[in-house]
């Protein structure tokens, strides 16, 4: 996985010597993406009803605070929801449910580790298992984390993430651009797509214009809980997410950083790492400040030295979500 995406992802026109030498790579690459898209599905599950919520970039497109959000929203709609997650970066392969109590990120992984403050998170490489295990706990509303190319549980909705800032990139498949699925490969099989703005006074609509009108759209945006951040004072910025850019946007809207630094995505903070962090930031007389994601793999005698940044998706009409995105069923 790269480290850091590149700039020419979010760039027109692309690079001719670029584009020639990635766009037959790009090629086969949507060869196989499109034959695992259109792939039969091994399961479908007759006791839940299963909604699969994904970006189809790499990295960013802000679906873990949707689904988090989305768990609020469903809690009107009379069913008893989980969250189906692969567990990214975890070091064990077993399929279980999620304890905050007692697991770490390295027993089921950051995002389902976060997820598990708002329903309960089962997870899992095979789908159809964490599924089944879901369903024997009662669950008849499986909510897909990254859910749009697995082909092991059927959903009975498809709903596509896309961030504002990152939109569809270049438009290019990888490894040309950020995109694991081309939009208009999959628009005729999606019952809905989510815009998250990264503040709520972002203008989008060129964006918009991209989703044909017969598609649902619901719009939401990011909003940030800096309590735990000092008012005054220096701050020194890091994360480890699939777009670092919008969480260093995000911090410079409110406060003055004097220094960013940016890890791969999911990435396992060590000791060293953080030590290494705090030096930098007494260098410079500053405080530390992270995502939340990151946060919950830094290992916990740290946590009092670093403020954290939490999230939260506003919506503009949460009562028709539901209705919206045919989850209402």
């Amino acid at each position: 996985m790269l480290s850091k995406a590149p700039e020419f992802w979010y760039k027109k026109p692309i690079n001719k010597v670029i584009y020639q030498v990635l766009h037959p790579l790009s090629q086969v690459y949507t060869f196989f993406a499109k034959r695992n898209y259109n792939k039969e599905y091994k399961y479908k599950s007759s006791q839940a009803y299963v909604v699969a919520i994904g970006g189809i970039t790499v990295g960013g497109s802000g679906k873990t605070p949707v689904v988090a959000s989305m768990c609020k929203v469903l809690k009107t709609v009379n069913r008893k929801a989980a969250i189906l997650s692969r567990g990214f970066g975890r070091n064990s392969h077993e399929t279980l449910k999620v304890d905050n109590k007692t697991h770490t990120f390295r027993d089921v992984g950051d995002e389902p580790l976060l997820l598990s403050e708002h329903a309960d998170v089962f997870v899992g490489a095979d789908r159809m298992k964490s599924a089944k295990m879901a369903e024997e706990s009662g669950h008849n509303l499986l909510i897909l984390d990254d859910g749009l190319t697995q082909r092991d549980l059927q959903p009975n909705a498809k709903i596509v993430v896309v961030d504002s800032t990152q939109g569809f990139g270049n438009g290019e498949m990888l490894p040309l651009g950020p995109n694991r699925l081309n939009f208009d490969m999959i628009k005729d099989d999606i019952n809905g797509v989510v815009i998250i703005k990264a503040h709520e006074n972002e203008n989008i609509d060129e964006l918009t214009a991209q989703i044909p009108k017969e598609i649902p759209l619901v719009i939401g945006y990011l909003e940030e809980d800096f309590s735990d951040v000092p008012e005054n004072g220096k701050l020194v910025a890091f994360c480890g997410i699939g777009y670092p850019k919008k969480f260093f946007n995000s911090v410079k809207r409110k406060f003055n950083f004097v220094e960013k630094i940016e890890f791969p995505d999911h990435h396992p903070f060590s000791d060293e790492d953080i030590v290494d962090l705090l030096d930098e930031a007494r260098l410079h007389d500053a405080r530390l400040v992270t995502t939340e994601k990151d946060f919950v793999r830094i290992p916990r005698r740290f946590h009092n030295f670093i403020s954290v940044v939490r999230i939260k998706v506003v919506w503009k009409d949460t009562a028709k979500i539901a209705q919206h995105l045919n989850l209402q069923a």
